[in-house]
């Protein structure tokens, strides 16, 4: 098929065009778009040679819309409404009056420090919708990857050379325990030692955390951290298992944070002290939209600013 679409009609001939047939006039139409009659005069011309048919019909006095003119103009004129439009929309998405930020975080990550971080932004940004979703570590990585959110909040599960690491907060691992549970026996400071846990079932969680991935690569630890007895698929579930009487659970504070209740008593652990770091988590290869950037500082303002758990310390507020 030949392409007969012309190759010079530009917005200033559409916009010349639509102006002319509104004010009817070629001088008004010049006074509205602050430029000189002959420069519209010729963008007119210019346009139907471009279409190869006359748009207007012209006298002395009048100037009117041929048949095709009028059939023309309404067509111009939602093109030109669509592309004010995506300017006006393109400006408002830089400007942070709209825009969409897709965050995946590890569930006690999204209640601890996105939910709350993300009150203040929303009244700052009412505009800016927000796309929350609480996974684990694996998962977290490849949604990243794939573009599917913007970035994510969790711990390491794996090298991944197309992502960037950006730590925040370093939460240190203890035992969640019954409150009542008279085996575990604690130094002055309220902390355990890993050694006295031998012998205890252990509640872990499902493959691809980031806590499990830490664990099973630490086998300097006195016991088989990375090989529970009991496996649940969260943190809440390993909480109820504890309760329950069915074993200890090994959790960074800031996770235990998010399960702890009456009945059961989080220590930290020593002899060794392993932490975890929780990191900002994006694409390597795509820059992040600025709706994305500005709720990453507000959570980092919001970190510093906050009362952490013990065995929990901000080591980072400043973008990479």
């Amino acid at each position: 098929m030949i392409n007969r679409l012309p190759k010079h009609v530009t917005l200033k001939h559409l916009t010349a065009f639509v102006a002319v047939a509104q004010e009817k006039s070629f001088t008004l139409a010049a006074r509205r778009l602050f430029q000189t009659q002959s420069s519209i005069t010729g963008l007119i011309r210019q346009l139907e040679d471009a279409l190869g048919t006359p748009l207007f019909a012209r006298t002395s006095r009048h100037v009117a819309l041929t048949p095709i003119g009028q059939e023309f103009l309404p067509r111009v004129m939602r093109l030109l409404a669509d592309f004010d439009g995506a300017i006006e929309d393109v400006v408002r998405y830089g400007t942070l009056e709209r825009g969409r930020v897709g965050i995946a975080a590890a569930p006690s990550a999204i209640t601890e420090l996105i939910a709350p971080a993300m009150a203040s932004f929303a009244e700052q940004h009412p505009g800016i919708r927000l796309y929350l979703r609480d996974d684990n570590s694996g998962r977290i990585q490849r949604l990243i990857a794939a573009q599917e959110v913007d970035f994510g909040l969790t711990s390491p599960w794996a090298d991944a050379p197309s992502l960037i690491f950006e730590g925040l907060i370093e939460d240190r691992f203890g035992v969640l325990t019954r409150a009542d549970d008279p085996t575990i026996k604690r130094d002055s400071r309220g902390y355990v030692n890993w050694s006295s846990l031998g012998g205890r079932k252990l509640v872990g969680v499902v493959d691809e955390t980031g806590i499990m991935a830490l664990l099973r690569g630490r086998a300097d630890l006195p016991i088989a951290a990375g090989a529970p007895f009991y496996e649940a698929s969260s943190t809440t579930s390993q909480a109820a298992l504890v309760e329950a009487g069915l074993g200890v659970a090994l959790l960074p504070a800031l996770a235990a944070q998010r399960v702890q209740n009456a009945a059961l008593r989080f220590s930290l652990l020593t002899r060794p002290k392993l932490v975890r770091t929780l990191c900002l988590i994006r694409h390597r290869d795509y820059a992040l939209t600025p709706a994305a950037q500005a709720v990453i500082e507000t959570l980092r303002q919001h970190v510093a600013r906050m009362t952490l758990p013990d065995g929990c310390r901000v080591v980072a507020t400043d973008g990479a």
